[in-house]
């Protein structure tokens, strides 16, 4: 547009500037045009410069004047140009600068942050340390003194401490038992592992041993070896519970370490130390220890499972009575002890008192809810509480659900003894559900060690003894009876139980194949109170045809125990086999009421409208 721009002070068009208007002064149009101009730039250029004026100047000026003017406005703009765009690098630059600086600012926080995160995990961690060694109670074994030539031949002090170790880790692999064991450990195991803790040359371990030196309840087992006329002895020290010796010939180290475990786990653990005993069959030496962890354990805790086994174990030795008087005088001593309260139940249940064993029972689950003294929980828990409550359903005739949790028992490996497959077998015998009581005694779950031998040689007999009842196999359930003589030599005390167990079967068989002065002779030694063999004198007198005298013993068990429907059932089925449907109604209703879940009235209830049609 220069030629326009010489030639006249006029717009020619929009055809050759499409900013201004045809015929329009041209001076007007750059005044429009430097309006827009940045005031920075004008700023920048110092020429203070008058628009207006230019364009007049421009007007009246010559070709050469207008050129130079030109080129020296173009010089500016190329420096004005230059300008902005170095500003625009500065600019540029700053932005990068400022956006690294905020980088730095972030990365800075977050790395105060991860500072603090890594100070709180160093700081939780010592502190879990210290917590876990205020916690320690744990049992180590330190290297045994021995005479310089058994360590020339292998016998180093290291090498009877491990020996001593890895027979007490077996004896408690080997007991059976709800109680948590303090954990043996040699006390040079750890020497090999160094993270050292920097700028103090100190390692962890040597700082978890020093917390534990101090703030822990660790028991360090010393002993050694020293020569005697007549061969070694070994001593054993555990601290303030004292030492064991033993004494042998050389040539017999072994077995010595092995009876030095023994005495060192009686000493340390003498609680897991009876059950040891009493799962190996050994229960002569387990009640005595027993007794003393329940008179005089250092705490409730350890009292408290002390009497509980001691009095379930002592049933075993000397009878029921005793169970009995042992688990009051447990209770007496501290009430929130849940397993003698439990075994207050399963007591009264062996006794055939149902009412006094759920009272019991009950009394157990409401003790187990609060576990004051800490006696169970977790899975230990939930096992104890199945087991009490398979206590409860089957004196309300509910045994498939006593069943059911004692399968899962069993399935779940927190039962201690195969006495538990023995009662399962029972409870499927009590449901009808023969083939899987048999199937239960033959494919019993193979324990190591039994808790309880003596109850479990004596149940699994009361398994078959109960299967031949169900089935009618007198001559067979007779037989099975017989097969009691062993147990009961070889545990006396088992002998208590069969009059309220054994005999109302073995007696109403007796008197099934006729055998009436026998049934009558064995039912009669029974106590007055036990609730089955009240309901076995009825059935036999029923037999003999003296349905008064059945209904008066029938009544009598009734009267002790109202809330029981076993009475009523079996009163119903002899008043059916009379004749009298409706009267038997009358009782399979009330045993209904008393137990809605025992199958067995509502069946006989059927055969009674089967027999008015």
């Amino acid at each position: 547009w220069r030629p326009y721009l010489t030639a006249a002070a006029y717009c020619p068009g929009p055809l050759h500037m499409p900013q201004c208007r045809s015929g329009e002064p041209l001076g007007a149009f750059v005044a429009e045009e430097n309006e827009g101009l940045d005031t920075g730039a004008a700023e920048a250029s110092g020429a203070g410069v008058d628009p207006p004026a230019v364009a007049l100047a421009l007007g009246g000026a010559s070709r050469e004047e207008a050129d130079a003017f030109l080129k020296k406005q173009s010089a500016l703009a190329d420096k004005q140009g230059a300008l902005v765009d170095d500003q625009r690098h500065h600019l540029h630059e700053q932005f990068k600068q400022l956006r690294l600086g905020i980088w730095e600012k972030r990365l800075g926080v977050l790395l105060r942050i991860a500072t603090g995160f890594v100070g709180l995990i160093v700081a939780a961690g010592l502190a879990l340390m210290i917590w876990n060694a205020s916690q320690s109670s744990g049992l180590l074994i330190e290297p045994f003194s021995v005479p310089p030539d058994l360590a020339l031949r292998g016998m180093t002090g290291q090498v009877v401490a491990a020996k001593l170790l890895d027979h007490l880790s077996e004896m408690q692999a080997q007991t059976t038992s709800e109680r948590p064991a303090e954990t043996y450990a040699n006390d040079w195991g750890q020497a090999g592992i160094k993270l050292d803790i920097p700028e103090t040359g100190i390692s962890v371990t040597e700082l978890d041993d020093f917390l534990r030196e101090k703030l822990g309840h660790d028991t360090h087992i010393t002993g050694e070896i020293v020569r005697t006329a007549s061969g070694v002895s070994l001593t054993a020290r555990t601290g303030m519970e004292g030492a064991e010796s033993v004494t042998g010939s050389e040539a017999d180290l072994d077995r010595l370490v092995r009876q030095l475990s023994e005495k060192v786990y009686r000493l340390t653990q003498p609680y897991r130390y009876a059950i040891y005993l009493a799962s190996h069959d050994r229960l002569a030496e387990a009640v005595p220890v027993l007794k003393a962890v329940a008179e005089t354990g250092p705490t409730r805790l350890d009292r408290a499972f002390g009497y509980g086994d001691w009095s379930f174990l002592s049933g075993d030795t000397d009878g029921i009575d005793t169970w009995l008087r042992l688990t009051q005088r447990a209770m007496a001593v501290e009430p929130d002890n849940v397993l003698a309260q439990a075994n207050l139940g399963f007591l009264f249940a062996n006794k055939s008192l149902p009412e006094q064993a759920m009272r019991e029972f009950q009394k157990a689950l409401t003790l187990l809810a609060s576990n004051k003294l800490g006696m169970y929980s977790g899975r230990e828990g939930i096992a104890f509480k199945g087991s009490v409550q398979a206590g409860i359903d089957p004196e309300l005739g509910d045994f498939r659900d006593a069943a059911q949790i004692d399968t899962q028992v069993v399935q779940a490996g927190t039962s201690y003894s195969p006495d538990f497959s023995a009662y399962l077998a029972q409870l499927e015998a009590d449901d009808h559900d023969l083939a899987g009581a048999r199937a239960t005694l033959v494919d019993t779950v193979n324990y190591p060690f039994d808790y309880s031998a003596a109850a479990t040689a004596s149940d699994s007999l009361q398994a078959k003894i109960r299967i031949n009842s169900e089935a009618q196999n007198w001559a067979g359930l007779l037989s099975d009876a017989d097969a009691f003589a062993p147990t009961l030599q070889k545990y006396p005390g088992q002998r208590s139980f069969l009059p309220t167990e054994t005999v109302p079967l073995t007696a109403y068989a007796e008197a099934r194949l006729g055998k009436i002065a026998d049934a009558e002779k064995h039912i009669a030694a029974t106590p007055a109170d036990c609730y089955d063999c009240l309901i076995t004198r009825a059935r036999i007198a029923e037999v003999e045809g003296q349905h008064g005298r059945a209904d008066y013993w029938f009544a009598r068990a009734i009267d002790g125990q109202r809330s029981i429907p076993r009475a009523y059932a079996f009163w119903g089925q002899a008043l059916l086999d009379r004749g009298e449907p409706d009267a038997a109604i009358a009782k399979f209703t009330l045993a209904n009421q008393k137990g809605p879940k025992f199958a067995d009235p509502l069946e006989m209830w059927g055969e009674a409208l089967m027999k008015k049609n």
